[in-house]
């Protein structure tokens, strides 16, 4: 099974957290990462990770916009639990000759909880969101900072051009892979590469990459030169989505939830 990033792909719909203003989204995401890294408790993970499920239910977010990951990535999981057992965290459990840390495990499965949890708080925003509103709403919530005189436009533009430019390097990188995958003429030697063989095709996929990143960069910042620079290349505008009565009732109710998990656990 191939795996596909799309953490940035809008899923079409009119759905109520599609209609909700793209710097509320952002706010909510961001209450949530703060709540949980104060207090990353069980309690605290499983009312923010109900807090997400609210979101993509009513997001009408379908099973298949979740990424297909590699199976790598599981066993990776699973050495990371087999050496947290391995640990000193207490309580150990004396299992024969092995001590085994239930301590560690559960350090374990509580951080790559608050993980899983914060990438998807953060991919509903993306998948629920078009890029361009993301710019317009990051330059509204960082009116105040330009009170300080900071150079809150050049962060904003930055931003808006990195948000711009991954999907296309997600896409590059897709089709590079498929490229080196047809330059394959053997599916069963291809099975059988050593673990140095697969870091070489690693290390040669992602100099390639690299390279073609590069180029890309290269003739944006020559079509951004011809247009007249940053300013006549990328426009912000705060008139892409607005704040509304809807908006300030979602941003109440999740603080309000934050703070009273907050107090009510550390009573």
């Amino acid at each position: 099974m191939s795996t596909e990033i799309t953490f940035l792909r809008l899923v079409p719909g009119t759905s109520f957290v599609h209609r909700l203003w793209a710097g509320t989204k952002l706010l909510v995401a961001a209450e949530i990462a703060l709540v949980v890294s104060l207090s990353p408790s069980w309690a605290m993970i499983g009312g923010a990770a109900g807090l997400v499920l609210v979101g993509l239910v009513a997001g009408r977010v379908p099973l298949g916009a979740f990424p297909r990951l590699p199976r790598w990535f599981y066993y990776a999981l699973l050495i990371g639990a087999s050496l947290n057992l391995l640990s000193d965290a207490k309580p150990v459990v004396e299992l024969g000759a092995l001590s085994l840390s239930v301590g560690g495990l559960n350090d374990w499965a509580r951080f790559t909880a608050l993980a899983i949890l914060l990438i998807t708080s953060g991919a509903l925003v993306g998948w629920t969101t078009p890029l361009g509103d993301v710019a317009p709403a990051l330059a509204t919530l960082a009116r105040p900072l330009r009170w300080l005189r900071l150079p809150v436009d050049e962060w904003i533009v930055a931003t808006a051009l990195a948000i711009r430019c991954l999907p296309m390097l997600i896409e590059e990188i897709r089709a590079l892979n498929a490229a080196r995958r047809l330059r394959v003429s053997d599916p069963e030697a291809d099975a059988k590469v050593t673990v140095r063989e697969a870091f070489e095709q690693v290390h040669d996929l992602l100099a390639t990459a690299i390279v073609a990143s590069l180029r890309r960069a290269r003739d944006l910042a020559d079509a951004m030169v011809a247009r007249g620079g940053i300013e006549g290349s990328v426009t912000v505008s705060a008139t892409a989505g607005r704040f509304r009565f809807v908006d300030a009732l979602v941003l109440l109710v999740v603080t309000t939830l934050g703070v009273v998990a907050l107090v009510v656990l550390h009573l």
